[in-house]
């Protein structure tokens, strides 16, 4: 460790600020988790999203159809 030390000890300002930026991006590298292969937990999140049912789309098919037919107000 004092090797380490006393390495960056002897880089300029800015090569010390660059290399403690390099050692940042390790750090989050390594906090990132990889998938377990488990989807149980994805299973349980995605079962709380919403869907539309047919009904719902079909209203938001009817709506574009009328999209054409709007008036702009003139100024």
């Amino acid at each position: 460790m004092n090797d380490l030390i006393q390495t960056f000890n002897q880089l300029s300002e800015p090569q010390q600020k660059q290399l403690l930026a390099y050692a940042d991006t390790l750090l989050l590298q390594q906090k990132v988790k990889k998938g377990e292969g488990n989807l149980t937990n994805w299973k349980d999140r995605i079962q709380t999203v919403s869907t539309w049912s047919e009904v719902d789309i079909n209203k938001l098919e009817e709506n574009i159809k009328g999209m054409d037919n709007w008036k702009i107000p003139q100024w």
